[in-house]
C-alpha cells in the first residue's frame, strides 16, 4: 500500500494540552483541512482517544467536561517524588552532569505522577475504544530493553529503548519501519534503537497508558509481562507523518526548559532542543503556533509551581467542576483560534 494520504496531523504531548488538541482537530475539519491520518506521542495519546472514541467533536469535548474526566484530573496524586529533597536534588545533578545517557535511569521507581495501569478503571467510557475506530491512528511508545535489575549500571552504549508504533493492521501496511528512521547523528549515537516497529495487537487505552509514561512523570506500563515506555522516544515523529502522507501538521512547540533537556538526555541520550531544530528544517507545511499558551491560559490550565512552606513539586488542580468546565471551554477554543490563525497565514490545498 504505497498511495500517501493527503494530511497527516501530529499530536505531541503535554498534559494541558488535550482540550486543546481537540480545537485543533476540530477548526481544520471546519476548514475543509480534516487531516486523513492521526499521529500522537505521549499525552497526545489521550486526545487522540478522545477522538476516536466519540464521533463528532461535540461529544469529544462534552467527555472532556464530564465528571469522569473532571475526577480523574482532580484527583491527580503525586508521588514522595515531589519533595524538592528527592526531585529538586535529582534535576540538580542531572543539570550540572549533563551527559548522553551514561547510565541506566531508574524510571521503574522514580517519578512524580501516580497512574493506573489499567486505563480502563479510571475511563470506562473509552474502555472499548479501537486504534483508528474514527481516522487512522498511529501512537508512539517504546518498549524497555533493560530490566529494573540492571538501572544504575553503565549503560556502555547499549540501545534500552525500542521505539514502537502501535496502530491497526491496515494502517500498519503503509508503514515501512525502516523509511522512518530517524538519520541525525543526534539520534544515531542515543539510547534509542534506530528501526522502529509495528504493533498492532495492543488496544487504544493501553497504547495511552504506555505512550504517557514519560521518564520521572509515570511509571512505566507493565503489559503481558513487558515494560512499555513514553512517546518521548519520538514527541514529534514528523519523519513518519511525511511517509504517511503529503502535507504535515504539527503543533511549534516551546524549547525545552534545561531540566527538562537534561533529563531527555539522561535517560534517552540524545538532545531534544537539537531535535526541535532537526525538525523545523523539515519544514512541516503547517505549523500551529502555541508559544504564548502560558500567558493566554493563565489560571486555567494544571500548573506545577513550588510550595515553599512544604518545599515540594505542587499542582493547581480544579477547585470545582464548573471551574473545571470552565478551564476546558478556554483552552478548546485557544487551540481552535490558534489554528484558525495558522491556516489563514498560511493556506494548504484542500
Amino acid at each position: 500500500m504505497n498511495e500517501k494520504l493527503n494530511r497527516a496531523l501530529i499530536f505531541s504531548g503535554g498534559g494541558t494540552r488535550l482540550m486543546i488538541y481537540l480545537g485543533v482537530f476540530a477548526a481544520l475539519e471546519e476548514a475543509g483541512m480534516k487531516p486523513e491520518v492521526l499521529i500522537a506521542s505521549c499525552g497526545g495519546a489521550f486526545a487522540a482517544t478522545v477522538i476516536n472514541a466519540f464521533p463528532d467533536n461535540l461529544s469529544r469535548k462534552n467527555y472532556l467536561t464530564s465528571e469522569e474526566y473532571y475526577r480523574f484530573v482532580s484527583h491527580t496524586t503525586l508521588t514522595k517524588h515531589r519533595k524538592l529533597s528527592e526531585i529538586g536534588l535529582f534535576s540538580l545533578k542531572k543539570l550540572i552532569h549533563n551527559k548522553n545517557a551514561p547510565y541506566i535511569e531508574d524510571v521503574f521507581t522514580r517519578y512524580l505522577v501516580e497512574m493506573n495501569q489499567n486505563l480502563a478503571e479510571d475511563f470506562p467510557s473509552l474502555q472499548h475504544t479501537q486504534l483508528s475506530q474514527e481516522i487512522p491512528t498511529v501512537v508512539i511508545g517504546s518498549e524497555l530493553l533493560f530490566t529494573p535489575s540492571e538501572t544504575g549500571q553503565k549503560r556502555n552504549d547499549k540501545k534500552l529503548y525500542q521505539k514502537i508504533m502501535f496502530t491497526d493492521a491496515q494502517t500498519a501496511k503503509r508503514i515501512r519501519p525502516e523509511k522512518v528512521m530517524i538519520h541525525s547523528e543526534n539520534l544515531q549515537k542515543s539510547a534509542i534503537e534506530m528501526i522502529p516497529k509495528l504493533k498492532t495487537d495492543v488496544s487504544m487505552l493501553d497504547a495511552t497508558r504506555i505512550s504517557i509514561s514519560d521518564m520521572f512523570y509515570v511509571a512505566p506500563a507493565l503489559l503481558h509481562g513487558t515494560y512499555f515506555a513514553g512517546g518521548a522516544v519520538d514527541l514529534i515523529p514528523v519523519e513518519l507523518a511525511r511517509h504517511l502522507a503529503d502535507q504535515v501538521i504539527i503543533e511549534k512547540k516551546q524549547s525545552y526548559s534545561p531540566v527538562e533537556e537534561a533529563f531527555v538526555q539522561a535517560v534517552l541520550g540524545y538532545s531534544g532542543n537539537k531535535r526541535l531544530e532537526e525538525i523545523e528544517q523539515q519544514a512541516p507545511d503547517l505549523q500551529i503556533d502555541t508559544a504564548n499558551i502560558k500567558h493566554v491560559l493563565e489560571g486555567h490550565y494544571i500548573k506545577k509551581s513550588i510550595d515553599w512552606k512544604k518545599f515540594e513539586i505542587a499542582l493547581s488542580l480544579p477547585k470545582s467542576h464548573q471551574q473545571f468546565v470552565e478551564d476546558q471551554e478556554k483552552q478548546w477554543q485557544y487551540g481552535f483560534d490558534q489554528t484558525m490563525k495558522g491556516i489563514n497565514g498560511k493556506r494548504l490545498p484542500a
